[in-house]
């Protein structure tokens, strides 16, 4: 039987004037954050659509009949919300006890002192790893301190129709370069017209400039999450590389890969474009918005060039520092990691699960799409080269300041040479 729960819900209206940042659900009273009190109360926070939202409160139920003793009260809302929400119960000594953390952000929580060293959980079997290749929690290990758990992985790739590259014969096998791309797309822009595009960017320029930095031997940040770790040279190729897409109308314009992202929908769903980049376990989201059967292939490569892309946590739970519930918290997400029946129930909607034999239990239990995802990330295991370190704190602001630049490239206001150059001031005034 299903446990009577109290649910802190936060959500936001797309496009409104007035947000809905605090509603409460379930309870009366003034909402504080947390809308439960007692021992055995495991407060829990994840951001996502309505999708997740039910995968995951079903599986919290399964945990509540599995371990009657326990109450888990959950916070969830969209993205956008839930780090305002976090910095908000941050700054308070208020985090929930079980945090879902993006791995672009977590070296801002670790920085202060915000998160449990799992380690000794792991090491004493609370949570219980045997089963779990390295590769798969390398990013979320700083020396000997592991700070989250991954809730999947995920790999970059590049989302593409099918449909439509067979119909028009187009052929990009592994090993395809940035020009063979750029080919691509022209030759589809050409069978069909105006008013398609090849590529869309979408928004996505800085996570593939990381590959493209990695091709080329160098990284976006430093060792030491001071300073930048690429040549000026290459970013003013990466950003001619853009230039030129936009200008041979290989990718949309700025406006139109805009418009789409603040309605929520989608280019290549729509016909509009044909390849996209995206974190590879979003082709269940694209699928979903088109009949038309989306794939995933391997980034373009470099001629000459390295290994770009990397395993990496979709997401991970993390636990508080300031938690009275670590035996709960971990018990948790021993649960998430290992159950094979919660797992049913997610899906792999988060990512890969990093468990090997949670992978092998799903396998004929998950959509094509997910399976899809299970063996695009075995591809990318096989060819990729260690991940960067965690970015470094304020990655948000620098990742803001390169979008603001690739947008004054695409609209002809700046030159390659003159963004890189703009780029590299702003971010290591960031950085230092």
């Amino acid at each position: 039987m299903k446990k009577k729960r109290s649910i802190v819900l936060y959500s936001t209206l797309a496009l409104s004037v007035f947000a809905v940042t605090g509603c409460q659900v379930g309870t009366g009273g003034e909402d504080n954050g947390s809308t439960a009190s007692g021992d055995n109360v495991l407060r829990v926070a994840w951001w996502g659509g309505q999708e997740r939202h039910t995968m995951t409160l079903d599986v919290i139920d399964l945990f509540e009949e599995k371990y009657p003793d326990i109450t888990v009260e959950p916070e969830y809302t969209t993205w956008d919300n839930y780090w305002e929400r976090l910095t908000t119960q941050a700054a308070g000594s208020n985090l929930p006890d079980v945090v879902q953390l993006d791995y672009t952000k977590m070296n801002e929580y670790i920085s202060r002192n915000l998160l449990k060293d799992l380690a000794p959980l792991i090491e004493d079997g609370s949570i219980d790893l045997s089963n779990v290749d390295d590769v798969y929690q390398d990013v979320n290990t700083i020396d000997d301190s592991v700070y989250g758990i991954s809730l999947g992985s995920n790999a970059l790739g590049m989302l593409y129709n099918a449909e439509l590259f067979t119909e028009h014969g187009i052929e990009l096998d592994e090993g395809y370069t940035y020009d063979d791309m750029k080919a691509a797309m022209l030759e589809l822009k050409s069978a069909l017209g105006d008013g398609f595009y090849g590529y869309d960017f979408n928004n996505t320029e800085f996570d593939l400039f990381f590959a493209y930095a990695r091709q080329n031997g160098e990284s976006v940040f430093n060792e030491t999450g001071d300073g930048l770790g690429y040549s000026d040279e290459t970013l003013i190729s990466y950003f001619q590389f853009i230039q030129e897409m936009i200008e041979d109308e290989a990718a949309p314009p700025h406006e139109l890969t805009m418009e789409y992202i603040q309605g929520g929908d989608s280019t290549i769903a729509d016909g509009t474009t044909s390849m996209l980049l995206i974190a590879s376990n979003q082709i269940i989201g694209q699928q979903a918005l088109t009949e038309a059967e989306l794939d995933l292939k391997p980034l373009p490569e470099m001629e000459g060039g390295t290994e770009g892309n990397w395993i990496r946590p979709s997401m991970s739970f993390a636990i508080s520092e300031h938690t009275n519930q670590e035996e709960h918290a971990a018990l948790f997400i021993d649960f998430i990691t290992n159950d094979p029946e919660a797992n049913e129930i997610l899906q792999a909607e988060r990512g890969v699960p990093i468990s090997a034999e949670i992978r092998s239990h799903l396998e004929g239990k998950v959509s094509p799409e997910v399976e899809k995802t299970f063996a695009y990330l075995e591809y990318v295991a096989e060819n990729s080269a260690s991940a960067d370190p965690l970015p470094p704190p304020g990655e948000s602001e620098v990742r803001a300041a390169f979008l603001r630049i690739v947008e004054s490239l695409k609209y002809g206001q700046t030159t390659p040479e003159d963004g890189a150059e703009q780029f590299r001031q702003q971010a290591e005034s960031i950085l230092k």
